[in-house]
């Protein structure tokens, strides 16, 4: 017998994995990622080192017994093969067996950051079979398994016996509390080939105390993020559907695409099938998805000349999305609905697609340093309990709601400004549109059925089709005086042109004349004067800038002989004040003469906090005022505060006091005797413990518009943090003229580094009767590793 005796001292020899007959995998365990670390990795195949690499040894005393064939290393041994180490009292292998044994506080330090306590580890240098004492592994992503003892079997299955496995850390004050859950089994069978976890008369346990109990269970290995398997399950209860549970099925079908299946059975329906596609391809991503079913029961939706889904037996939908970048500064995407009536996806609350608007869309879009283009084509759905021709007021001709939805194909927008950093050249900026919009039926609000056309109506869309091309051109440059007094020039013109086809004219449905072609130019010339006025001291910086704005420009042209589909929106407030086209759109440009006057102020405080405010008026000077012209498809103009030739006052204040908290104010004043008009007050707190907002909103009534009242709502919420891990929410919309709750809800959530629960509340009321109009409770559980559990469940109707 040879012995080699070494104190604190290093062996390196070429030679010693060959006489070990190759180390197993214990001392040189492959590498991976800390996100793909598996509870399992101890035990994983074998992928070594390279017979090249060099084994490093040290121990206090190297023993080589050639009577018995074994290499012994005793006393501090710490052995560095590869990227991994191994720390124990004691190695001993035995070349004749062929088995490795560490003895003695054995600690492992594998490449993915694993660390693995046992008080023995007896395995083969093949490392197919072998057995592990008093195991105790902690992993990078911070779960940990403990057992008595684990075997290893067939190169594949590790069993652990008297298993114990949770997600959660230790406390740091007192290690040997239990944690916050965990899964203690008979038996833990860890299968490699399959990726799955499997649980014998496995218990959970919360804080220690048993809560369930499961002869079998398993689960995906938890560093396995694409595995073919059962889904959580959910369960739920609505009146008109029934009790259901919801199953689905996961197929891991390759690395770039998978495949999920889902069932669900309705007590009063019947079974819902529903599968998706998903791929990953190099550049981007698509799905697929469908749904389907045969209603058993539909008449408990109700009467089905009323209603859509009492309607209808056959239901199902293809839903799909997609997006892909070209390259760093192109994208193409899409998003769309096909369902066979207006209500299935809402009905049956498909994912992604359970609003009332639907938007159908496919684009391709590219942002450059100085330019932007985009190009679309959209469709629109509205979902309703509805039959079409019963939803909101009398269409014309019985015209459905889905028939008035734009179809448009295309609309094209780009933009390109030139670099603007000579200020003697100025900057001159291009904008280009291209929108073709196509209807089955006109869109008509505040319809008067006469047989006439009405002055009320607003025709937001008409039946037929409608491409209009609209360029607009504009130069700036600005000048500052010795004074500070700045100057901005502006010289630009929009053209547009515009080709219609629409029906029915001269009815009460189309009160266009004809269809001919138009050809409109708009030029303008706006000046700008600005003097700011700078006062700095110790404690403050404010700027208080006066400006005055003169834009002249020829009467705007055409207006109500073409749909308006694009410029249908105006709120004027101090935000578009010093806008030169306050129209939102292509379809409506603003002409005449018009100066905008107001100041500008704000103050930034060495305490953090700042303060700006906005304020000032309208003057139409000469021409004809575009917000006043009665013949608008829309009345758009109307009840503006442009409409005058004094518009309204608006103002806006803005206030942060740079330590959570800011509150802002607008408002709009009649200009004859500055009586409220709108006003919007919100205000928000922010602090590490809670968020608070409140939110106040006043409009005048617009009959016009369909608003026939004065509209008052308070919105408040708020989070509180009641301790590190619970949190309670809450939100409130609040109608002061019908002194009803709007919405409403409540939360309650608890979170920790390995489990989450959220239960919430909500209602909408009707605002005119204060009648409920749809609750549901929410609910969701998660334990980290294991899976999540959500559901909602709706307890009211909706009407």
């Amino acid at each position: 017998m040879r012995k080699l005796l070494a104190t604190s001292g290093v062996v390196s020899l070429m030679s010693f994995g060959h006489v070990l007959g190759g180390l197993p995998p214990v001392f040189g365990l492959p590498e991976a990622n800390a996100q793909d670390v598996q509870v399992s990795s101890i035990f994983d195949e074998d992928t070594s080192p390279s017979p090249e690499e060099q084994l490093l040894l040290e121990s206090d005393e190297l023993t080589y017994d050639n009577d018995r064939g074994l290499v012994i290393a005793t006393g501090n041994v710490q052995i560095a093969y590869g990227r991994s180490t191994l720390v124990a009292d004691k190695v001993e292998y035995n070349q004749q067996s062929g088995r490795v044994i560490a003895v003695g506080n054995v600690e492992i330090l594998e490449p993915n950051g694993n660390r693995i306590f046992a008080r023995e580890i007896d395995i083969t240098d093949d490392f197919r079979d072998g057995f592990v004492s008093a195991l105790n592994i902690q992993t990078p992503d911070k779960t940990r398994i403990a057992a008595e003892s684990a075997e290893r079997r067939d190169g594949q299955i590790t069993a652990f016996n008297n298993g114990v496995y949770t997600a959660c850390q230790k406390c740091e004050k007192n290690p040997e509390k239990p944690p916050f859950w965990q899964i203690r089994a008979k038996k833990v069978v860890v299968n490699n080939e399959t990726k799955q976890v499997e649980y014998e008369d496995a218990q959970f346990e919360f804080f220690g105390r048993p809560v369930a109990a499961l002869k079998r269970f398993s689960h995906a290995d938890p560093a396995v993020k694409r595995k073919s398997g059962f889904l959580f399950p959910g369960v739920g209860d609505d009146e008109n559907l029934g009790f259901h549970y919801r199953q689905g099925y996961f197929f891991n079908l390759a690395p770039d695409y998978d495949l999920t299946v889902w069932g669900t059975y309705y007590s009063e329906q019947g079974f819902l099938g529903e599968a998706e596609w998903r791929q990953r391809l190099e550049n981007g991503e698509y799905s697929i998805r469908y749904a389907g079913i045969d209603q058993d029961s539909p008449e408990v939706f109700g009467n089905p000349n009323i209603f859509v889904d009492s309607s209808v037996d056959d239901r199902h939908a293809v839903m799909t999305n997609g997006l892909f970048d070209i390259n760093n500064r192109w994208q193409f995407g899409w998003s769309a609905l096909f369902q066979s009536d207006e209500n299935f996806a809402r009905t049956y609350e498909l994912e992604g697609f359970t609003t009332n608007d639907i938007v159908n869309e496919v684009y391709l879009k590219g942002i450059g340093e100085k330019n932007y283009f985009d190009l679309r084509g959209q469709d629109f759905l509205v979902q309703s309990s509805l039959l079409d021709s019963l939803r909101g007021t009398s269409f014309p001709g019985n015209q459905t709601a889905t028939e008035q939805q734009a179809t448009i194909l295309p609309v094209l927008d780009y933009n390109a400004v030139s670099d603007g950093t000579d200020p003697g050249l100025g900057q001159l900026s291009f904008d280009l549109n291209i929108t073709n919009v196509n209807r089955d039926a006109t869109q008509v609000s505040n319809f008067v059925d006469n047989g006439m056309v009405d002055a009320n109506e607003r025709f937001s869309g008409l039946d037929g089709d409608t491409l209009r091309t609209s360029a607009l051109l504009e130069w700036k440059g600005s000048d500052i005086s010795d004074q500070g007094l700045i100057s901005t020039l502006e010289l630009g013109v929009q053209g547009d042109a515009i080709s219609q086809d629409t029906r029915n004219l001269n009815s009460s449905s189309n009160p266009l004349l004809s269809n001919d072609s138009i050809y409109r130019a708009m030029p303008s010339a706006m000046l700008e004067i600005r003097y700011p006025l700078i006062a700095q001291s110790y404690m403050a910086t404010q700027l208080f800038e006066p400006i005055a704005q003169i834009i002249t420009r020829p009467d705007e042209e055409y207006i109500g002989e073409f749909a308006n589909e694009d410029a249908q929106s105006l709120v004027f407030n101090a935000s578009n004040l010093f806008e030169s086209d306050k129209f939102s759109g292509y379809d409506r440009v603003e002409g005449g003469t018009r100066a905008n006057v107001g100041f500008r102020y704000s103050a930034s405080f060495a305490s953090g906090s700042n303060i700006n405010i906005v304020a000032g008026q309208s003057f139409h000077i000469a021409g004809m005022n575009s917000f006043a012209a009665t013949n608008d498809l829309v009345n758009v103009g109307e009840e503006s505060g442009l409409e005058t030739d004094r518009s309204d006052y608006v103002a806006a204040a803005q206030f942060d006091n740079g330590n959570g908290f800011s509150a802002g104010v607008g408002v709009r004043l009649d200009e004859s005797d500055l009586g409220l008009e709108r006003v919007d007050v919100s205000s928000r707190i922010t602090q590490p413990d809670y968020t608070l907002t409140g939110t106040y909103i006043f409009a005048d009534a617009q009959p016009n518009y369909r608003f026939n009242r004065d509209r008052h709502e308070i919105m408040g919420s708020g989070s509180f943090s009641l301790n590190e891990n619970w949190r309670v929410s809450g939100s409130v919309t609040y109608d002061l003229v019908t002194e009803t709750n709007v919405k409403e809800s409540v939360g309650l959530a608890y979170y920790n580094d390995c489990f989450s629960f959220s239960l919430s509340y909500s209602n909408n009321n009707n605002s005119f009767t204060g009648e409920s109009t749809g609750q549901s409770i929410n609910f969701s559980l998660g334990l980290r590793t294991i899976g999540n559990f959500q559901q909602s469940v709706d307890i009211g109707d909706e009407s």
